[in-house]
């Protein structure tokens, strides 16, 4: 396994992300600019499903309500690969159990700055970035008023640049964005485990 886990707010399950380096996942790298300032967890970087990177914030203690916080990172994509940042996504997780009432923004400084909203209502949202941008800055905003939240999950897609050959692999569609990247591998997990306890 290589490094894309690490751990923020005390949780030892994982290298503490304050002297972490994420591995590159194909063409994109990844600096953590402010770790969650409420919470303890864990901060994964991979290509979760093919054609979508998924940076995740997963409560290893769910977030209780009147708590808030802020996340923020830097992702790049090597310019010598030809693609550019296509699509991109925000959900936040609740229990199985439960009816959370949550806020979640994702502001996107690029090109084109770009705003995600998701709540109870709306737990997943999508958007365009615009242009060839290869470099963007994402700050996340998370606040909790009832119940609890497991984690929240930041997507995104790529495309080829204009003029690139054909041969480059086009972006796959977020359809769903809920269904690609909402019901991560740590609920499967949890909803398991407490079926069987």
């Amino acid at each position: 396994m290589g490094n894309d886990t690490c751990a923020f707010g005390g949780h030892a399950g994982a290298p503490s992300c304050t002297v972490f380096t994420f591995d590159q996942q194909f063409d994109k790298t990844l600096k953590l600019t402010q770790l969650p300032t409420v919470g303890s967890g864990t901060i994964q970087f991979v290509e979760q499903t093919p054609g979508i990177w998924v940076v995740d914030v997963d409560f290893i203690q769910d977030l209780v309500a009147s708590k808030s916080g802020i996340f923020g990172f830097d992702l790049d994509i090597d310019p010598s690969f030809g693609m550019s940042f296509d699509e991109v996504g925000l959900a936040m997780i609740g229990p199985p159990v439960s009816m959370p009432m949550f806020t979640a923004s994702k502001t996107i400084a690029g090109m084109t700055p770009l705003t995600l909203n998701v709540n109870e209502m709306l737990k997943s949202a999508t958007g365009i970035i615009g242009g060839e941008v290869k470099s963007i800055s994402v700050m996340d905003t998370y606040a909790v008023t009832v119940g609890s939240i497991s984690s929240f999950q930041n997507s995104f897609t790529q495309k080829p640049d204009q003029g690139t050959p054909d041969q480059v692999p086009g972006p796959l569609p977020l359809l769903g964005a809920g269904a690609a990247f909402g019901f991560s591998r740590r609920l499967r997990t949890r909803v398991l485990a407490a079926r069987g306890a």
